[in-house]
């Protein structure tokens, strides 16, 4: 076999597994347990108002990353100015942030704490919202966690 049939061979190999790999296992973001635990918990919350599930966002969990990795560092929790951070990562004409700081990072306890809250209820069970992304970091004595909202665009 010659040089090029076997490049051709290969080129082809490589075309076919890119068109049978599935579009799921790269279109959605990485979330640990515990954040897919908050996400679960948030569209249950949703779900029991009548409201549609939210969908995970890769850009909105890269924003939110960001954000809880710097309160971490910083050992401050703070908005700042997150629709420009937001945006940063999506297009959207609707952006909304909750965050949370415990000494222990427990889902459950977190997403009840923000139900508990009306501003951060509000933004929960805002109907405008349809995308999400959560990030949590751990620092030696406390947990950050940054759930960012987007619209549909």
């Amino acid at each position: 076999m010659s040089v090029s049939s076997m490049l051709r061979a290969l080129l082809a190999a490589l075309l076919l597994g890119c068109i049978v790999m599935p579009a799921g296992a790269s279109a959605s973001p990485r979330h640990d347990r515990t954040e897919a635990s908050i996400i679960h918990a948030i569209n249950n919350a949703r779900a029991a108002n009548g409201l549609p599930r939210l969908r995970t966002n890769r850009g909105l969990a890269r924003a939110a990353d960001v954000h809880s990795a710097s309160m971490a560092r910083s050992n401050r929790v703070g908005h700042g100015a997150y629709g420009e951070r937001v945006r940063r990562y999506v297009r959207s004409k609707r952006v909304g942030e909750n965050l949370a700081w415990m000494t222990r990072c427990k889902a459950d306890a977190i997403v009840q704490m923000w139900l508990n809250s009306a501003s951060h209820r509000h933004v929960i069970l805002s109907s405008t919202f349809r995308r999400i992304g959560v990030a949590k970091r751990s620092s030696s004595r406390m947990c950050f966690v940054t759930a960012d909202f987007a619209s549909k665009r």
